[in-house]
């Protein structure tokens, strides 16, 4: 190790350090299928008064590994201005595959470094420009582990399938404490970490790393979107792409909180801003924030049809949503088009709205592809006079039926008060008759005679009268039963 220590990381040379890099890594890789060491060997390897992590035999790449994870434990980190080196050599021997990622999580090597980025993240952050290497070592290994304890659904249970995100092989079934503390603790400190360098948020192990994390676990969640939106509100409007792009890779993970995730970017809360009040809140003096904020929306909104879902279910963000799109519009309008000098030598345009902290938007081909998504997404009026046109058709039917129902009842008590006048009719027509027959007999029978006859002549002819009126009122009334089931048949037609 102490040799390690001077041509890897104590030497002034940057080629000598690359190339004992390279050996260090090419004789760790040919020497893993070697038998383990003998004791005599391995005691020649412990006389420089490292400790190791390892207390058994094993191969000469182990133990190679082994010494230069020895250099982090030693206390010269703080000395050397070249511990980045270091790094690389982990990273370049996790490549090798899956053997070589096991002695690393056997070593222990992901906890280690995640215990020096939160120890000494701000100073390492300041020495060293690119600390890409010790975050790719930190998100292999941790996706190589298993981390079902950490997961709960929505009903708070345990997932019954496992991580379909991740693309890693997991190689240590049971999450160590040691791990479950520097991940856990301090409310996620190691993520709230890593999301403070943009830089970092762009390597694709990185993404997959947190997107493994926060699958199923609402806690984890709501820590990376608390701290993304944030710094999307906070940043230079040249430094929010990255930003924007892990919010929407996190949003789009399919799973129990997925609602709950999208409803807390869409919806916020008592003191959290959703993107939509960014956009409203930027469109008067943070132009080019508003449009990045609009476009990751748009994408959203396009990509994913819960979150149209959520969104457009409330009527103010409908009206919010054609204002913001309208705006772009307008600003797009007024910026004037391409000139050749804006155009690079592949015909492509230098003009961008995520670079450069300008004030104004530009008109750029991106720019107005985003305009044409989102209009896109604007509710369609005509849509909805149809289905308010289909909905009084519908209500103009039942008025229609329930008035026809109507006049059937009404037409049947007619045919009911016809029929009792036509009896009554019938029971005066007896009762002169019966009045006639017994005329005083004073009267000569002729006179008697002409009399009933008269009567009877009148009678019939009030209770013809009768019957014919209530004739004509019974073929008024099967008429209207006639039209009134016509008017049914069409309604259940329609």
């Amino acid at each position: 190790p102490n040799r390690f220590y001077q041509y890897l990381m104590d030497c002034p040379m940057s080629d000598v350090r690359a190339s004992f890099a390279f050996i260090i890594v090419t004789l760790a890789k040919l020497s893993a299928p070697d038998p383990p060491l003998s004791l005599s060997e391995l005691n020649a390897w412990t006389a420089d008064g490292y400790s190791y992590s390892i207390d058994f035999l094993g191969p000469l790449s182990l133990h190679i590994i082994s010494g230069c994870y020895a250099i982090l434990n030693a206390g010269r980190i703080d000395y050397s201005k070249n511990l980045q080196q270091l790094f690389h050599v982990f990273y370049c021997f996790m490549k090798g595959g899956i053997a070589e990622r096991q002695q690393l999580l056997k070593l222990g090597v992901h906890n280690r470094l995640m215990r020096i980025l939160l120890d000494e993240g701000a100073s390492m952050r300041a020495q060293y420009n690119d600390t890409s290497a010790l975050h790719n070592v930190i998100s292999v290994l941790l996706c190589s582990v298993d981390l079902t304890p950490l997961r709960l659904t929505s009903a708070a249970l345990p997932p019954e399938t496992p991580c379909p995100i991740n693309n890693f092989q997991i190689l240590q079934r049971t999450l160590d404490h040691d791990t479950k503390t520097l991940l856990v603790s301090d409310n996620y400190a190691y993520l709230r970490k890593l999301l403070e360098e943009p830089a970092v948020m762009e390597l694709e192990d990185t993404v997959q790393m947190i997107k493994y994390i926060t699958w199923e676990n609402a806690k984890a969640s709501k820590v990376v979107l608390s701290e993304l939106l944030y710094y999307v509100t906070s940043v230079y409007s040249s430094d929010m792409k990255p930003y924007l792009v892990f919010l929407l890779h996190i949003l789009l993970i399919q799973d129990s909180w997925q609602r709950k995730r999208i409803q807390l970017v869409l919806k916020g809360g008592p003191e959290r801003d959703t993107l939509l009040d960014i956009i409203q809140r930027s469109k008067s003096h943070h132009q080019k924030r508003a449009y990045q904020c609009l476009k990751c929306l748009t994408n959203l909104l396009t990509a994913c049809p819960l979150a149209a879902e959520i969104f457009f279910e409330d009527p103010d963000n409908k009206f919010r949503w054609e204002g913001a799109v309208t705006w772009l519009g307008v600003q797009l309008e007024r910026r004037p088009s391409y000139h050749n000098n804006n155009t690079s030598a592949w015909g492509g345009s230098n003009i961008s709205n995520e670079a450069g902290n300008d004030f104004y938007i530009e008109r750029s081909n991106s720019a107005i592809l985003v305009h044409q998504k989102a209009e896109a997404l604007l509710p369609n009026d005509s849509d909805e006079e149809e289905s308010q046109s289909d909905e009084d058709s519908k209500n103009n039917l039942q008025s229609s039926t329930s008035t026809l129902n109507t006049t059937t009842s009404n037409a049947n008590s007619s045919a009911s008060n016809l029929n009792s006048s036509a009896s009554n009719l019938n029971s005066s027509a007896s009762v002169h008759n019966t009045t006639a027959s017994t005329q005083d007999t004073s009267f000569s029978a002729t006179s008697v005679t002409t009399s009933v006859t008269s009567n009877d002549s009148v009678l019939e002819v009030s209770m013809e009268t009768g019957v014919e009126t209530c004739r004509d009122s019974l073929s008024d009334v099967e008429t209207s039963r006639g039209s009134s089931g016509d008017c049914d048949t069409s309604i259940e037609a329609e």
